[in-house]
């Protein structure tokens, strides 16, 4: 299996599926040190703060759009007003234009569900290979 050229060593994983979350887990976790998880905005929010702030470990994001409490393109835009980035891919099964137009702004890819695991290794390499 291909790796990320710059190996991030950590995967944050939010999606409030835990079914979502364990397929993402079993399909590339093996390719991160460290795999977090997270069933809201909020939780994902944390991750992100916790490991930008205690942790510093290169980041790779997996982040549903529609989750409770914040939706996931709102908690990457606050992050990223804190001036953090990481690789990032947001998955939805409501890729608007208006989702997509957004998602581009903020240097992310977006993944439609359903989806199959080719299709998630495959965006996974094409988002780590924009990683700054």
């Amino acid at each position: 299996m291909p790796t990320l050229s710059a190996r991030p060593r950590r995967l944050v994983i939010a999606d409030d599926s835990a079914e979502m979350r364990w397929l993402v887990r079993a399909t590339i976790g093996s390719r991160f040190d460290d795999v977090v998880e997270a069933a809201d905005g909020r939780a994902l929010m944390w991750q992100l703060l916790r490991a930008s702030f205690h942790d510093q470990r290169d980041l790779f994001v997996i982040t549903d759009l529609a989750m409770p409490g914040y939706h996931g393109l709102d908690v990457l835009d606050a992050w990223r007003e804190l001036e953090r980035d990481a690789p990032t891919v947001v998955i939805t099964a409501f890729p608007s234009l208006a989702v997509r137009e957004r998602a581009a702004r903020l240097g992310v890819v977006v993944l439609a569900k359903p989806f199959s695991t080719a299709a998630l290794r495959a965006t996974i390499r094409e988002a780590g290979h924009g990683a700054r």
